[in-house]
Order: C-alpha cells, then sequence, then structure tokens
C-alpha cells in the first residue's frame, strides 16, 4: 500500500503587527526629522553642538513625526507621507537661509503675518529665490508623483484602524498646537536659554522650530499698564506755552518722503562723497539735516514708517516686529490725524500693492482720509521690477496741485527695493558704470552696482521734486528720509565702513527741506526716527500737546546706535498711553 506522498509547506514570515509598524515608522520619522534639523538649523551647526543639545533637537523634529503620522493615516503610504512631512520643514530652512543672507535675522513669527498681506501673490518674495529653487520645486513634484503612483500603500492600515489612528494623531497634533500640557514642560526642559521678549535669541540658541511653535503658543498680545505719574511729570516736565494760532492761509504744505533703503554709501570704505547722492547733497546745503536712527536693518519698512507718522518708539514695543499688525488694530494718533484737525488733506502715496505690509488697513486707522496705491498709477514706467521713483514725483506734484491746501503727502516710495541683480527695465551700462569700493567683488559687488543704479535715480527724483516744491506758490516742507540699510550684508562685511562698525550700527540720511528757507543752515542734526514729527511739526508752526512735549525732549537728546534715550522710562510711559489712546 502506498504511502501518502508527504508535503511541505513553505511557512510565511511572521508579519509585525500594527501598533509595532507605527512605532517603528514614528521612530523612523523622528530620526529623519531630527536629521534634517541637524542639518539646517543654525543653532546646532557649531561642532559637538548636536551632542550637548540631542533633546533640543528631538523637539525641533516632533512637528515632523506628528505631520508624517497623520499623512500616513491619509495616504496609507509612508515614505510619501515621509517625504511630505519633511518637505515644509525644509522649506523652512530654505526661507530662514534666504532671510540671515539677507537681513542677518532670522525667520519670525511675525513672518507669517505678512504672507496673508502681499497683495501681489508673493511675487516680491519670490525674486529673492535662486535659479535652482525651480529645479528643486519641478524635482520634488516628479517624486511625489512617483510615489502616488508606484508606492504600494499599507494593507493593514484600513478601516476602524485607520480611523483610529487618523483621529488619534489629529488629536495628538491639535495638543501640540495648542500647546497644552505635557508639551509644555516638554519643550520647556528642552530649550533652556529661552527669550520671550526675543524670538531671534531664541532660535539661535532652542531651534527654529521649537521657537516658531513656542511664540504660537502665547499670541496674545495685551499693553501693558504704562507708568500715568510718571508720564504726568514728564508733560509737566516739557511744557511749553503754546504758540499763537497760526493763520490757515500761512500753513505749508507738508510732503513726507520715505526712500526706500535709501543709504549713504560713502559710508563705506572705498567710496566718496562726491561719488553719490549730489542731489542729497545739493539739498543738505540749505536744508536742515544729518544721520537718521532707525529701527530696521535691511528690512522692517514699516517700524520706520510707523515711528515717523505716531512718534511712538518701537523699543518700547519689543515683543512687536511688525506695528501694523500688532500696533493699528484700532485708530492711533498720528501726523496725519493731528494735521487733518488742523484742516490739512492727508493723502498716503504708495506706487505697489494696497495691501502690502497691511498698509490699507493702518493707514487708515492712522487717519489718513485717502490712500493711492498701484492702481492710481496707471501704466507708469517701471524702473526694475517696481514703479520707478520718478512717476511717484510726478504723482505726488499733481496731487498737490489739485488739493486744496493745505495738503499733508505722505509718499512710500518703491523703486529702489531689492533683490538688485537681474532685474528689468534697466540700462546695463549704467548699472556698469555704478562705483563700489575696491575691496568689493564678486555677487556682493554686482548687487552694488545692481543697488546704486536705484539709488542714482532716486537721489534725481529728490532734486526734482525740491525744485518743483520752490516753484510753487505755498510754501512747501520736504521730510525726505531712508527708512533702513538696503540688504546688503555680505557687502557690508567684505567692504566694512570707515567708522569701522557693523551694518546694524549705521544711520539713514535725512533733510527737511523748505521751499521758503533763506537763512543760514544751522548745524548737521542727528536725530531718531520717532523724533522725525516733532521736528516737522515745530517747524510748520503746528501746536501739538504730544509732539511739542516730544520736541522739547529731542532737543536735549542725542541718538546714536545702540544709545538710551535721555528721559527713556518717561518716555515708554507716555508712549504706552498714546498707544492705548490715553491723553497724555
Amino acid at each position: 500500500m502506498a504511502l501518502p506522498r508527504a508535503t511541505s509547506r513553505r511557512r510565511s514570515p511572521a508579519r509585525i503587527g500594527l501598533p509595532l509598524a507605527l512605532a517603528a515608522y514614528a521612530v523612523l520619522a523622528l530620526f529623519a526629522g531630527a536629521a534634517l534639523v541637524t542639518w539646517q538649523d543654525p543653532a546646532f551647526a557649531a561642532d559637538g553642538a548636536a551632542w550637548a543639545a540631542a533633546g533640543a533637537i528631538l523637539t525641533n523634529a516632533i512637528p515632523t513625526l506628528v505631520l508624517a503620522l497623520l499623512l500616513l493615516a491619509l495616504t496609507r503610504r509612508p515614505l510619501l507621507s515621509l517625504g511630505l512631512a519633511m518637505l515644509p520643514l525644509y522649506l523652512l530652512y530654505y526661507a530662514n537661509a534666504i532671510k540671515l543672507e539677507l537681513l542677518d535675522t532670522p525667520v519670525l513669527p511675525a513672518d507669517f503675518m505678512l504672507l496673508g498681506h502681499l497683495g501681489d501673490g508673493g511675487a516680491l518674495l519670490a525674486r529673492y529665490l535662486p535659479p535652482t529653487a525651480i529645479a528643486c520645486a519641478v524635482a520634488c513634484v516628479l517624486v511625489v508623483a512617483a510615489l502616488l503612483r508606484w508606492e504600494r500603500p499599507w494593507q493593514r492600515l484600513t478601516g476602524w484602524a485607520r480611523l483610529l489612528v487618523g483621529a488619534g494623531v489629529l488629536g495628538l497634533g491639535a495638543s501640540l498646537v495648542a500647546g497644552v500640557s505635557p508639551w509644555s514642560r516638554v519643550y520647556a526642559a528642552a530649550q533652556d536659554e529661552w527669550l520671550e521678549w526675543s524670538p531671534a535669541a531664541s532660535a539661535e540658541h532652542g531651534g527654529l522650530p521649537a521657537t516658531l511653535l513656542r511664540y504660537a503658543w502665547s499670541t496674545t498680545f495685551v499693553l501693558p499698564e504704562p507708568d500715568r505719574e510718571l508720564a504726568r511729570r514728564f508733560m509737566q516736565d516739557h511744557a511749553a506755552a503754546p504758540p499763537a494760532a497760526p493763520d490757515p492761509s500761512t500753513l505749508p504744505d507738508i510732503v513726507v518722503v520715505q526712500s526706500e533703503s535709501f543709504f549713504d554709501p560713502a559710508r563705506l570704505r572705498g567710496l566718496e562723497p562726491a561719488q553719490v547722492l549730489p542731489e542729497f547733497r545739493r539739498l543738505a546745503a540749505v536744508s536742515r539735516h544729518g544721520d537718521l536712527w532707525v529701527p530696521a536693518y535691511g528690512g522692517g519698512t514699516i517700524r520706520t514708517e510707523f515711528e515717523v507718522l505716531t512718534g511712538i518708539a518701537m523699543r518700547y514695543f519689543p515683543e512687536v516686529q511688525y506695528p501694523y499688525f500688532r500696533l493699528t488694530a484700532a485708530a492711533v494718533p498720528s501726523l496725519a490725524s493731528v494735521l487733518a484737525a488742523r484742516g490739512y488733506s492727508t493723502l498716503a502715496v504708495h506706487p505697489h500693492e494696497r495691501d502690502f505690509w497691511n498698509r490699507a488697513v493702518a493707514l487708515d486707522h492712522l487717519g489718513f482720509a485717502a490712500f493711492d496705491g498701484e492702481e492710481a498709477f496707471g501704466d507708469a514706467a517701471r524702473v526694475g521690477w517696481y514703479i520707478g521713483d520718478d512717476a511717484l514725483v510726478d504723482h505726488v506734484l499733481q496731487r498737490l496741485d489739485a488739493a486744496r491746501s493745505p495738503a499733508f503727502v505722505f509718499a512710500i516710495s518703491m523703486e529702489n527695493h531689492g533683490p538688485y541683480e537681474g532685474f528689468p527695465n534697466a540700462d546695463p551700462n549704467d548699472i556698469a558704470a555704478q562705483p563700489v569700493p575696491p575691496d568689493a567683488s564678486g555677487p556682493p559687488a554686482e548687487r552694488l552696482r545692481g543697488y546704486l543704479y536705484h539709488l542714482a535715480r532716486a537721489d534725481r527724483a529728490l532734486g526734482r521734486l525740491a525744485d518743483a516744491l520752490k516753484q510753487r506758490p505755498r510754501r512747501t516742507l520736504l521730510l525726505f528720509y531712508g527708512d533702513h540699510l538696503p540688504a546688503l550684508p555680505k557687502l557690508y562685511e567684505g567692504a566694512g565702513f570707515d567708522d569701522g562698525a557693523n551694518g546694524f550700527s549705521q544711520p539713514v540720511p535725512w533733510l527737511l527741506f523748505d521751499s521758503a528757507h533763506a537763512g543760514p543752515v544751522p548745524a548737521e542734526e542727528t536725530t531718531a526716527a520717532f523724533y522725525l514729527p516733532a521736528l516737522l511739526l515745530a517747524t510748520a508752526g503746528i501746536d501739538d500737546r504730544y509732539f511739542d512735549a516730544l520736541e522739547s525732549a529731542r532737543r536735549q537728546d542725542l541718538p546714536g546706535p545702540h544709545w538710551t534715550p535721555r528721559d527713556d522710562a518717561a518716555l515708554g510711559a507716555i508712549m504706552l498711553m498714546r498707544q492705548r489712546g490715553e491723553a497724555p
């Protein structure tokens, strides 16, 4: 009798359970994120820093872990989910590297508020991207498409298991975003050098993602209580007898021009005053003028703009990066509101998108009756990326002629905004002829030539505007100033400055041209941006209790790099009251 043939079955390998597979994937995602943090985050770039701060590195990678798990629940594709989760972290570091190169500051929480108020679809920011960025974007799209097409989804992550994992990870992510315990304790333990008033310093020590996340947990902004008694004493100490009310028919027209990135390049080693800004120097010889200390460097225009319009110093709001998102949510007294109360028409002019920097809302709350944005310039010529300063001057003169005097026009230029290379609508021979310091070469020198090309045009436009105002029958005051240094940090590091200081310690120029001035010119005056409106109103003979006191304080102060105002505590108290809408 034949024996039955033996049969052998190959046992299939034991399958890993879903919980264990998820745990292994979580570890992989965490360490992949940590590797990217170690590679890209400036906080851990020094030798040995990564080993000394392993806990901080992991906390910076936790958001990537959570996002990878959430994407896994949605797509069931592990490689696709991990790649898509790491992409935002890499883009964050990519943007951070560009900002550090241009402005020498990291990405800050307030930068994300700006993204919703570009007004141009992001075209301005896109101009700062190198050409390789497009190739990288195309490669990412192709990789994602390939993974979607060929990566096999996890078969075990279906039905109720998939739903439970998705809900659990979603709850985990929500608790992380909200900063509830134990996340708050975990991040506090990992970032032992957390400085709430300085996100830049916190990012430098604890890592960029963790810093941004912790700031997201404390987005509530509350103005502190001012020392009202100190403010009262300040007003008493700087009180002055009000001048006689001026005859409305003698009030001057007032034009304020905030010139984008206007700076005196003669402060650089190797460049001489005779080589740059001939029109500014011609007007300075017959105008009040000097160095101006501003609360911005390489960018952050609205910080200087806010100070000049309100007479409120940003130094007393250290947690506010961009005032037009935090300090102008309600009406704030300003030059515009003071002059409107004296019968002035008030107009802001900016040849760019109305919503850029949230200006449309902010300028309305600062008391401007009208705002002419890019749409008011029709087909005006662009020089480089933006509408030129000549078109801005033409528009200002037209609006002055059409206004019922007296008129206050606040003009914000745009032509000289970076980037300073590869821009269209410019004369390449003129760009190549611009002078550069002997020690400048390569890309920094080329960017300087691009900047100087636009600066020369801004200088000529200033001269043309002043000459036109001189011909007008009504007296006109022209306050002109730069908002900050141009974003050329590599040039500053290489060429250096005559005074041996760094870029953060350099002022910008200002002048106050009076079309009716016929007397001697006073000595050069150094001042600060928040003092300018008081100086302007005093020159116009217009009384205002707050600005009169500020002008008195200005005359007793001597601003400089990293200086502390003479009446620092009292100024802080009175400016807090002003910001809160309380009468001084």
